[in-house]
């Protein structure tokens, strides 16, 4: 007896979607020509920049070859250090609207939309003339304990801005808002109600959030805090980019879901702290010009000096844990590390964003567990047991005992942190916000008006 035929029902195969992660990088105030080397070179892949008003007449040829690459440009105003009395002095003076305050930090007055000062025409003509894709609102540090109105005055600044802008041929140019802002206050469900309702309605973007008192060095319970915090600010509807972050704790906020974009230096730039900017500068005779040059140790998501990488490196199983295994990064391991630096730390910060964009949104919280977060976790544990010569530490001027302590003390943090994430990725709901995926400006035709999409 022949069998009879069966219909076999073919379901659809479903394809989990994969949002691509905002990685934005800004070029700094003083390593710039580094990039540019490394641009050069085929080595600085930045699709998103963020530069700074008081150093864009100097870094025009990179910007320039940056968007002869199709690169997103975003402009820094700089108005949140120019109106901070321990900050104005600092590079931020290079800024054509410094001049404005006479010496002063700027105040409340500058950024009135009646005053003949005109700040926002200022910003907007600037921002025509170097062809910027968009520019982060001009706002200020709303932590600031001498004035305590500044959200008021940069909800309004925004919309001036947006005015500006359109009147000067800046109509194609889209705002982002930048949210300057201490991490407790924005853990606290009332002042998070306060800034949706002043946000709800406004000309711009992405909303970017640079929380005064973290970064990539955060403990375990400021960490999970500050990635609720981000879920609750959802509501808005808006794109959410974390400023000044990098590290495990930047991956871990997109890998949760609860931001849509990271934006940081290379090796630089990854924390951000404004608790003493309404305070003085304290002068000292002592002053040490330079910084001391760090590399980045990609498996303990960690810098170290050259002079405790190479005592680590020394110490009996060591170098697995310290030195670049990836050849297309570092062909000579520790070698080319300690003579490019800021190359190691590009490449490794644009190769964990590329992976990370390539697993689904759905799967990535696991992924990041799974893989990146126990990487760390598993070298972090065996680099605080390595056993340093005293003879050795004693030539490389480098304090054994101090070093042993910041590895053990990191190990224990960074075991808190992935036990403190399984946690949440545990109890967290199937159906949980998701951040939403941040336009590319320079892929819309110039159509970049705030608010569109």
């Amino acid at each position: 007896m022949v069998p009879a035929l069966v219909n076999v029902i073919q379901f659809p195969h479903v394809v989990a979607p994969v949002q691509p992660v905002g990685h934005f990088i800004r070029l700094g105030e003083s390593g710039y020509n580094k990039l540019a080397n490394l641009h050069a070179a085929g080595r600085f892949p930045a699709t998103r920049v963020v530069v700074d008003a008081s150093r864009l007449a100097h870094q025009k040829e990179l910007v320039s070859a940056l968007r002869a690459k199709d690169a997103e440009i975003i402009l820094d105003t700089k108005v949140a250090e120019l109106s901070a009395v321990e900050k104005f002095d600092g590079y931020a003076r290079h800024t054509p609207w410094s001049a404005l305050g006479e010496g002063k930090p700027l105040s409340p007055h500058h950024f009135d939309p009646r005053s003949p000062i005109d700040i926002f025409g200022h910003v907007a003509r600037f921002a025509v003339q170097y062809q910027v894709n968009a520019v982060l609102a001009p706002t200020h540090f709303v932590g600031d304990p001498s004035f305590k109105e500044w959200f008021a005055i940069d909800r309004a600044s925004c919309l001036a801005l947006r005015r500006a802008l359109d009147r000067e041929g800046g109509s194609a140019i889209a705002i982002d808002y930048l949210l300057v802002a201490p991490h407790t206050l924005l853990n606290d469900d009332s002042a998070r109600s306060e800034f949706l309702s002043g946000l709800d309605g406004l000309p711009f973007d992405n909303l970017w959030i640079r929380a005064s008192g973290f970064g990539n060095d955060a403990r375990p319970l400021t960490t999970t805090r500050f990635l609720a915090a981000m879920l609750g600010l959802h509501n808005l509807g808006k794109p959410i980019v974390a400023d000044y972050l990098g590290g495990l704790v930047g991956h871990a906020a997109l890998a949760f879901g609860a931001i849509s974009g990271i934006c940081h230096g290379i090796g630089e730039k990854e924390r951000f702290n404004a608790q003493s900017w309404h305070k003085p500068v304290k002068k000292s005779e002592d002053v040490k010009f330079g910084r001391v040059s760090r590399i980045f140790i990609a498996g303990l998501d960690r810098s170290a000096t050259i002079p405790e990488l190479e005592l680590m490196a020394n110490a009996r199983g060591g170098r697995k844990l310290v030195a670049c295994c990836d050849r297309a990064c570092c062909p000579h391991g520790m070698s080319d590390m300690i003579a490019d630096p800021r190359q190691h730390a590009a490449y490794q910060s644009f190769s964990m964003i590329e992976n990370l964009s390539s697993i689904p949104d759905l799967n990535r919280a696991q992924h990041f567990l799974n893989g990146r977060m126990a990487e760390v976790d598993r070298q972090a544990r065996q680099a605080k047991d390595l056993k340093f010569s005293s003879e050795e530490a004693a030539e490389r001027k480098v304090d054994a005992a101090k070093l042993t302590k910041r590895l053990s003390d990191h190990s224990k943090q960074v075991e808190k942190l992935r036990l403190s994430l399984e946690g949440m990725h545990e109890t967290r709901a199937d159906g949980a916000p998701r951040a939403r995926p941040i336009t590319k400006r320079a892929e819309r035709g110039g159509q970049g008006k705030a608010g569109s999409k």
